[in-house]
């Protein structure tokens, strides 16, 4: 087998185990346990654990191993927040790059999303995921890209370890109305669909400036 391939089986396990709980969040991992668990040489679980690192799942501890990140309600609220207004404006700004084979793109990912069981949250998830950076990529701006790939995995733990399913409903909308060059409707379809993901009761704090 190859390193690539024992690298992903690697990550794709332990990325599944901490979604499903077999780590509690604030849990520090350790490369030790890591190969004992898997089975597995150092290499692969090196470079899982960077991977997911670089994906905010994890955050290296100096001399202690990676710690599990569970994002805040706090940061939730600002993540969907951003979301919110960075994938709208750029809808509504770069709506000139959408055409009828993209649009077909996004519309196959819909299906794809129908198509898995109920019970498969994290399969729902990636569709959602999938959905939205396939949107956000035709834009071509490589940093806002990158900085929404971040916010959708600071989302995943916690949507998928609370079964919140996308509302693919509202995906499906959207592309009509792109498809109808209706691009206002489809930026307030957009919003509602990025603002389903909202926690109630939780209000946002002023930026302390004096920290950051």
């Amino acid at each position: 087998m190859g390193k690539k391939n024992l690298k992903n089986q690697v990550h794709d396990a332990l990325f599944s185990d901490i979604i499903n709980g077999v780590y509690p969040a604030g849990t520090i991992l350790t490369e030790k346990f890591l190969m004992e668990k898997y089975n597995v040489s150092r290499a692969p679980i090196r470079e899982a654990l960077t991977q997911l690192t670089g994906t905010l799942i994890l955050s290296s501890i100096p001399r202690q191993g990676y710690k599990i990140l569970q994002p805040s309600a706090h940061q939730l609220l600002e993540i969907v927040k951003f979301r919110s207004a960075l994938e709208s404006s750029f809808l509504e700004s770069n709506c000139v790059y959408l055409d009828e084979s993209r649009i077909k793109e996004l519309r196959t990912i819909c299906v794809d999303y129908a198509s898995c069981p109920d019970n498969d949250f994290m399969a729902h998830w990636h569709y959602n995921c999938q959905f939205h950076l396939k949107l956000f990529s035709l834009y071509g701006n490589h940093y806002a890209y990158k900085l929404l790939e971040d916010a959708l995995n600071i989302q995943t733990i916690f949507f998928v370890q609370k079964k919140h399913l996308a509302n693919m409903d509202l995906h499906l909308a959207l592309v009509d109305y792109l498809e109808k060059g209706e691009i206002a409707t489809a930026v307030t379809i957009l919003k509602a669909d990025i603002e389903n993901l909202l926690l109630s009761g939780i209000a946002p704090t002023p930026v302390d400036q004096d920290k950051e």
